[in-house]
């Protein structure tokens, strides 16, 4: 983890140096949610663990300006960024996984934002996808949580795309 966290001023710097060359940056965070409860209903909130890695990626995430949250509308992808709308007074925006034009759309309606956006091991992948325009990454192994992409666009184009884990 510490690895992926010295990351993450390379990825701010690299905002900078694009900002400075008068390109309209759009960055795109995409997490899977964190570890959920193993209740067996259809909409179970995150576990003691699951929260704990919500926090996480909070911190993870503190020198980003971010605009906009969205997340499915499950308990557990908007608990996974309830820490993050708390500390930055954001409210989270519900979006269908299934919305074929929400890739598009994200990118046309949030230029020029920093934004998180919550899924699920099945969603997540294909959204990333949708967004670089390429069959990259696969589904996630159900016991996948700790994933994160960061995808930075310049002028609605895809320049970065960048996995890591928290």
């Amino acid at each position: 983890m510490r690895k992926n966290i010295l990351l993450l001023p390379i990825l701010l710097f690299s905002s900078f140096t694009f900002s400075q060359q008068n390109e309209e940056i759009t960055r795109i965070i995409i997490v899977r949610h964190a570890e959920k409860n193993d209740d067996g209903s259809k909409n179970p909130s995150l576990s003691a663990e699951g929260k704990l890695r919500a926090e996480r990626l909070n911190k993870m995430l503190h020198e980003f300006k971010i605009d906009k949250l969205y997340a499915t509308p499950y308990a557990r992808t908007n608990e996974t960024l309830k820490p993050i709308a708390t500390a930055r007074k954001l409210e989270i925006s519900n979006y269908s996984a299934s919305d074929k034009d929400f890739a598009k759309n994200v990118i046309s309606n949030e230029r020029g934002k920093t934004i998180v956006i919550a899924g699920h091991s099945n969603t997540c992948p294909t959204l990333v996808n949708n967004l670089i325009k390429e069959e990259k990454y696969k589904e996630l192994d159900e016991s996948e949580y700790g994933k994160i992409w960061i995808l930075t666009f310049r002028n609605e184009q895809p320049a970065d795309c960048i996995l890591l884990n928290y």
